[in-house]
């Protein structure tokens, strides 16, 4: 291929310059694929805009999303309580072996269980919680006789140790409120249990050893089921069972979705395209030529992608395996006229012929998809970008090689279907037939749009197979435990100003609770008083031992006199935050962002988020922060947007369409592309799916290709009138479109099986789209009276 492009003289320093650029680019994809990981992103979360306008409020997300993402947990059930924690152990002990996890957490040692105390006891009499703050403010002598009823009651294990160093029994207390923040569980022979409609539950959970969106992280999971999979096998007589939920395991199901996805749309193209052009044209050289342009459109956007974005988003490349349909298009036109003219065959005045059909093709295609650049949403900037280069490369190839490489002329012979085309386009010049099929469709996709709804949720960007979402969710009824990525985002001047404000708030919550708004929170206030609320605590608990000392020694017949003889110094946030102790709840204290400090109190159990975001436009300094919401409000926004650039877009082709063809036949141009749009919508109405940002993205294709339909029909004619050249041919024409159609529909159309909704509905609407361009397009041929007059 290379000498013969070197050879060609007159074609030469295109076709050497355009060879340059994609032995530069394979060169370069070459060494992206050898590099020490694919440049593949299958984070959903990384197609989705950044918080620009609020710095904290990106940091709280990303924290948080990542709390949870490395996380997974682990649920080992058996009706009887010895042998859920037998399994438990033996379980714990072979994850410890997987190089999935960087560590496991089930049984807790000894030291670990002691921890808490250790790290707290010293500060032990500014530490109260909000019932020993009232008791102690109102009625100190309540505390004495608590006191008394614990010591003498059989089953409160007080000893005369804990008597000794904490004779009013305050710190045990305040124990007991921090491990109620571990939802249902309790401590039962260093394993944290539950119980559960007559089955005993013990917890493990295990941090990755990497991301959950690493791809070779996600491969490991076939050990870690094989290890629940033996596990149960080998106490099945004890009905031993393992539930487990984390976001590797939905990353990981995206992950093969998509891969599954990509062969299926891939090769699904593929082997229809090959197809095709073998029924078609009969020889091998078209088939290697049409396969040259799909692969330097694939190269070229693979890699100017990679080289802009870092990485190629698993979402793109399946749309990117659709470009197998669209690419191809111009390379039809170019070999079903080298088939039409046979013997005739002029490579050069070929490529004239078809030049400013697919130039404008390509402009009016990329008015469509670099417009999508415009909107700060990454995964639509990258979708943009890898189109519109792989569109733009394929465009290159035709112009640059084809008059080399397809100079010979083709075997003289009939056009493949001549008569059912000729038939077909004579059917398109009675006026009837060009009245009531458009007609018609414009009815019935009036219909479809009046029953239209949109959906704007983010949460349709991915699959949720319906046994890990059962599993999640059993898993939080069990053990009180919810990971709702909802939050309220505190911030204030300074560390101590700050745990003010997270008490003060905490507080507030307490009462949206009750009032059934909220089933939970989780805050670092719950853990560390501020140094203020230490300091009254401190004197509270002076008070106490002042007026209840001398009656609490006679109760118990002390020998001593109980007295507090501790000096008030407050446990510092930043000593919290270097122990170990801190680490389960470290994410939620952002520290210093822009000059405030920040921390987030994550919310779980939201029952009526407006009366959390009323609390949060209340207080200044505080805010609600819902990503699901944001990003599906985006959505809308975008979706809006859209529907803008979809109007500007179509009345800019009008515009450039109308100068060489003028306005009347760039109305027939533009129109039937706009119907198809339309009645695409209408059928995915129907279907049963709901509308979403996909569809008008969707749209935006339908246009593109559209309009490369109707302006080939549109130049035949221009070339019929202007007597320039030899005339495009209205069967070679639509035997070209013809081709482009059902590579596109076999293409985009099979994205309408993706279990992803969102593609899914793109699909579908991108399918009924490009068969109604294909049906209407011959409308941009000028009617036979009209072509009678100018002549």
């Amino acid at each position: 291929m290379i000498k013969r492009l070197i050879q060609h003289d007159q074609q030469k320093p295109l076709a050497l310059i355009w060879l340059a650029v994609m032995l530069m680019l394979s060169a370069v994809l070459f060494t992206q694929l050898l590099g020490r990981t694919l440049p593949i992103e299958t984070n959903i979360m990384a197609l989705l805009p950044k918080n620009q306008q609020d710095p904290s409020a990106q940091v709280a997300f990303d924290r948080v999303a990542s709390s949870m993402s490395d996380k997974v947990i682990f649920l080992v059930s058996s009706p009887d309580q010895d042998k859920a924690q037998q399994a438990a152990q033996r379980f714990e002990a072979r994850l410890k072996k997987l190089s999935l996890f960087k560590q496991v957490d089930g049984k807790l040692a000894q030291d670990a269980q002691q921890a808490w105390g250790q790290f707290f006891f010293p500060y032990r009499f500014q530490l109260l919680t909000p019932t020993q703050q009232q008791r102690l403010a109102n009625s100190p002598q309540s505390q004495t006789q608590y006191v008394i009823q614990s010591v003498y009651s059989p089953f409160s294990g007080v000893s005369g140790n804990e008597l000794n160093s904490d004779p009013f029994l305050l710190f045990r207390d305040y124990l007991k409120q921090l491990t109620a923040h571990s939802g249902n569980f309790r401590l039962s022979n260093g394993y944290l249990t539950t119980d559960y409609q007559d089955q005993h539950y013990v917890l493990i959970s295990a941090d990755l050893n990497g991301s959950a969106y690493s791809m070779a992280l996600q491969d490991k999971l076939a050990e870690l089921s094989q290890l629940e999979q033996d596990l149960k096998q080998e106490f099945k007589h004890d009905q031993v069972d393992v539930m487990h939920t984390g976001v590797i395991f939905y990353a990981a199901h995206g992950t093969q979705s998509a891969k599954s996805e990509i062969s299926t749309i891939g090769v699904g193209s593929l082997v229809g395209v090959i197809l095709l052009i073998l029924l078609v044209y009969r020889s091998m050289m078209p088939l290697s030529l049409a396969l040259l342009s799909i692969s330097c459109g694939l190269v070229a956007a693979f890699v100017i992608t990679v080289l802009i974005f870092g990485k190629v988003h698993l979402f793109s490349l399946v749309f990117g395996a659709s470009l197998i349909g669209v690419s191809i298009d111009y390379a039809f036109h170019y070999l079903t006229d080298r088939l039409a003219a046979g013997s005739r065959w002029n490579a050069s005045q070929g490529l004239k012929h078809i030049l400013i059909a697919i130039t404008l093709g390509l402009v009016t295609s990329l008015i469509g998809y670099l417009g999508m650049l415009i909107a700060p949403f990454p995964g639509l900037q990258q979708l943009a970008l890898f189109s519109a280069i792989g569109l733009f490369a394929a465009y290159a190839t035709v112009v640059c090689w084809y008059p080399i490489l397809a100079s010979a002329p083709s075997i003289d012979r009939t056009l493949p279907f001549n008569k059912i085309l000729t038939l077909w386009l004579s059917a398109w010049q009675q006026p009837k037939v060009r009245i009531i099929i458009p007609s018609a469709l414009i009815i019935a996709a009036g219909i479809g749009l009046y029953h239209a709804h949109y959906n704007d949720d983010i949460r349709q960007l991915q699959a949720m197979p319906a046994n890990l979402k059962q599993q999640e969710q059993t898993i939080k009824t069990i053990s009180g435990i919810q990971n709702d990525q909802q939050m309220l985002l505190v911030r204030a001047p300074n560390n101590a100003q700050l745990l003010d404000k997270l008490q003060s708030v905490s507080e507030q919550l307490e009462q949206q609770i009750q009032d059934g708004n909220l089933g939970g929170y989780q805050s670092i206030s719950q853990f560390i008083a501020s140094p203020q609320q230490q300091k009254h605590n401190f004197e509270l608990s002076q008070a106490l031992y002042q007026s209840q000392s001398q009656p609490l020694s006679q109760a118990l017949k002390l020998k001593q006199t109980p007295e507090l003889d501790s000096d008030f110094k407050a446990v510092t946030i930043e000593q919290f935050l270097h122990s170990p102790i801190s680490k389960p709840v470290r994410f939620m204290w952002l520290g210093e962002i822009d000059g405030q400090f920040s921390a987030v109190i994550t919310l779980n159990g939201v029952q009526n988020g407006q009366a959390l975001e009323g609390l949060a436009e209340q207080q200044s300094n505080v805010s609600y922060l819902n990503k699901t919401q944001e990003i599906s409000q985006l959505f809308g926004l975008y979706r809006q947007h859209v529907t803008q650039l979809l109007a500007l877009a179509s009345l800019v082709i009008l515009l450039v369409v109308s100068l060489r063809y003028g306005f009347a036949q760039g109305i027939r141009i533009v129109l039937p592309p706009v119907v198809a749009g339309a009645v695409g919508i209408a059928v995915t109405v129907l279907t049963g799916s709901s509308l979403n940002l996909f569809n008008l993205l969707a749209l935006i294709l339908v246009l593109g290709i559209g309009i490369d339909y109707t302006l080939f029909f549109a130049e035949q004619s221009f070339q019929q009138h202007s007597k320039t050249g030899l005339a495009l041919q209205g069967n070679t024409t639509l035997l070209s479109i013809s081709l482009s159609a059902l590579t596109t529909v076999l293409s985009f159309g099979l994205l309408a099986l993706s279990e992803t909704q969102a593609i899914h509905s793109f699909g579908i609407t991108v399918l009924f789209g490009i068969i109604i361009s294909w049906l209407l397009a011959p409308l941009a041929m000028k009617p036979p009276a009209t072509l009678s007059k100018e002549s």
